[in-house]
């Protein structure tokens, strides 16, 4: 071994990343500098600069079914299942107020008049009401629509046009206000399914409306009939009207035609001109590729953000789009919600971006300045598995349900490309291991496998679509059981696997031929992985130990004891000094190998902690489990190493100044040193020589004591009362 590395004592939370955004919409300030998302019963406030959670309206356990942000800004809405109404100030996040909707329903939407004055909210028994959030009462309560709401909304004149307008089903209704009453005006029937979204044109002029009957309607507002039924092919949750100053991709501006831009259940955006009923744009791609479950929506919301000059779209696994308005290109991406986390690595040079698999077919990669997020399309089945390339930072693969492995190059703008696909197993691939030249994989078919990786690594060129086919060289039969685990040792001559079987074997990797079986977990093996300096190999197993092996005879040369519960996963750091490991507890511990202690636990995660990723200088780590959480750690052990030197030196200076202050006679500041320095014999030395020399200086130097002072004066007092020499001290 080199010289030895510090070892690690510490390691702080530098960011934890939870869910905040589990239900079906979100809302965006006006500042664009933040993002309030539904979820379960609160409301998560995101930073759109860096990603974190910087706040949480906590709903005592309420369901929240929907949110409405005012227009100016100053509070947030939140309605609960209970049918409670909550005001809440923004951005302070005070509740000003909660009050009964008298709604028999839930509340499904609500939405603002443009002087946010007036909130309208509509619920699922058919009614609708307005409420005067400034003189705080109820002012109209609508009635004569059946159905369940799905959108509701105020004219844009209110004082010239005072209207509201209602979807219940599928059928829109059209109320008009009066002071102390209402008027059920029209109820205007075209759609055959549920209207989704409602929007008045600009001009005040038209109605527009789509549904999940795959149409857009345009109504006329002054005789309250259809102008024009524009079918779109897929079944739309919301739309959004070309905003001013603004141009669609392939519309125009100021030719007095309605534009709209949709994005449906296929996922693609596309631009309508919706009174002409011809579409003039259509993305190539879709946002986002569909799941192979039948009929999932793909978008829930649409909405459009002047701030940002962008749309942002929200997603059936809880992502958050962001396009530019103009183009319609991502420009970012957030995830809500990231279900169980399986694994983690950094990535890229100076592992700028972190890549994480969860309980999804598409790959997250994070940058790990902003935290916003890529979703990247490979797999067709859930991703396992990752593994980073010991050389080259930028060059990761990954392992999947559907029975295959594939390599990635990640690019500049943090997304990345795939370069070469294995496929070859039978089962799925539970596990992957990257070295100089070749890939590894192992199956739950109990196989592992060998492939060549050279020609694809070296290519450089991002732009190149081309995969390249992968061909196993080798295939042997590992395992009795499932294989869990498998890594490749530093100098790529080494092969080890870990298996449910409770063994974990050496194989050579230059033909797969076995070099030796460890045997002594009492249960499944989950994670094994080689020294980065020594000949051994640690193994994590489900008996809740870690065993260390040497290579040279294949013995167990040490057993850490600790965790009460499966060792999940583990990764050597301190240059093979220390070991950190997680389990189905969500516990993080941080062990020395020599002294076969555990000597920190780390609790942050509420649930098993499957990933843990650490980075090449090991200043950073990052753990995620079953409990949707993120959490990035730091490592303070210099800090505090410092931190300590610092006050040593401030102590050694201030012994120094008491000492000079006692031999100058000077007893009034030498005793106030000697009580925040915790001496309590010296105090009392000075003690005795104030009361002999300036016994008149004592109520003064008491008077400029601290509170915390005073305490551990009376402390002092309580001790040197123990001893009759020194009672006259203490009773003074």
């Amino acid at each position: 071994m080199s010289a030895k590395a510090l070892l690690k004592s510490n390691f702080a939370v530098e960011a934890k990343y939870d869910a905040y955004f589990t239900g079906r919409h979100v809302q965006v300030t006006n500042d664009g500098e933040a993002l309030l998302c539904e979820c379960g019963d609160n409301v998560g406030v995101v930073s759109l600069t860096n990603g974190q959670v910087t706040g949480r309206i906590h709903c005592e356990d309420d369901q929240v079914t929907s949110i409405a942000l005012s227009p100016d800004n100053s509070s947030v809405v939140v309605a609960l299942k209970s049918t409670t109404l909550q005001q809440y100030h923004w951005p302070s996040l005070e509740l000003i107020r909660s009050f009964r909707s008298y709604h028999r329903g839930p509340v499904t939407v609500m939405n603002w008049d443009t002087t946010s004055t007036l909130l309208i909210s509509g619920a699922a028994d058919s009614s609708v009401r307005i409420w005067d959030l400034h003189q705080k009462y109820c002012t109209h309560s609508l009635k004569g629509a059946s159905g369940v709401f799905g959108a509701v909304i105020f004219d844009r004149e209110l004082t010239k046009r005072p209207r509201v307008y209602g979807a219940a089903a599928n059928t829109i209704h059209v109320w008009t206000l009066q002071a102390g009453s209402s008027q059920h005006d029209n109820s205007l029937e075209g759609h055959h399914s549920a209207v989704t979204s409602l929007e008045i044109t600009q001009d005040n002029a038209h109605l527009v409306s789509c549904g999940l009957d795959r149409v857009i309607i345009v109504w006329e507002l002054a005789t309250m009939v259809s102008k024009k039924v524009v079918p779109v092919f897929e079944s739309i949750s919301g739309f959004v009207l070309q905003p001013p100053g603004t141009v669609f991709p392939g519309a125009k501006a100021g030719d007095g035609h309605i534009y709209a831009l949709v994005v449906g259940d296929k996922g693609i955006p596309a631009v309508w001109q919706v009174d002409a009923g011809r579409e003039v744009w259509k993305a190539s791609a879709p946002v986002l590729t569909p799941p192979d479950k039948v009929g999932v929506t793909l978008i829930n919301q649409v909405t459009h953000s002047p701030s940002l000059d962008s749309i942002i779209m929200t997603t059936y696994d809880h992502s958050v789009i962001f396009a530019k308005t103009s183009s319609l290109d991502i420009w970012k991406q957030l995830a809500g919600y990231n279900d169980q986390i399986l694994d983690a690595i950094f990535v890229g040079a100076g592992e700028s971006h972190l890549v994480v698999a969860t309980n999804s077919i598409q790959l997250r990669i994070y940058n790990c300045q902003s935290f916003s997020c890529h979703l990247i399309q490979g797999h067709t089945a859930l991703v396992l598995a990752l593994c980073r390339h010991p050389t080259q930072p930028q060059i990761f693969a990954s392992s999947s349900h559907d029975n295959s492995a594939l390599v990635w190059r990640l690019k500049d703008d943090g997304t990345a490309v795939c370069i070469a696909s294995a496929v070859g197993h039978t089962l799925s691939v539970g596990c992957v291991g990257l070295a100089e030249g070749f890939m590894v994989t192992a199956s739950q078919d109990m196989c592992i496998k060998k492939w060549t990786l050279d020609k694809e690594i070296k290519a450089t060129d991002t732009s190149i679509s081309h995969v390249s086919v992968l061909s196993s060289t080798h295939t042997e039969k590992a395992h009795d059981k499932d294989i869990n685990s498998i890594c490749v040792s530093v100098n790529y001559k080494l092969i080890a696997t870990g298996s449910l079987d409770r063994t974990a074997k050496i194989w050579d990797s230059k033909n797969l031929s076995l070099l030796g079986i460890l045997r002594g977990h009492r249960r499944g093996v989950w994670c094994v992985q080689f020294s980065p300096v020594d000949e051994v190999l640690a193994t994590a197993s489900a008996d809740a130990t870690i065993k260390i092996w040497t290579l040279s005879d294949f013995s167990n040369a040490a057993t850490l004891e600790g965790h009460s519960v499966s060792v999940l996963r583990l990764s050597w750091v301190s240059e093979g000094q220390q070991i950190l490991s997680t389990g189905s507890d969500g516990l993080l511990k941080l062990w020395t190998v020599k002294s076969r202690q555990c000597i920190q636990t780390f609790d942050e995660h509420e649930d098993k902690a499957w990933a843990i990723a650490v980075s090449e200088n090991e200043t950073k780590v990052v753990t995620g489990g079953e409990d949707a959480t993120l959490v990035l750690w730091k490592d303070v052990t210099q800090e505090e190493k410092d931190k300590a030197l610092e006050e040593a030196a401030r102590l050694a200076a201030e012994e120094q100044t008491l000492s000079n202050l006692i031999k100058d006679k000077k007893w009034a500041k030498a005793f106030g040193i000697a009580v925040r320095l915790d001496q309590p014999f010296r105090a009392l030395n000075v003690m005795k020589a104030l009361l002999d020399d300036c016994p008149d200086q004592l109520t003064d130097i008491l008077s400029k004591l601290r509170q915390d002072q005073v305490a551990s004066l009376l402390g002092y007092a309580a001790m040197w009362n123990t001893k009759t020499k020194h009672s006259r001290e203490a009773q003074v």
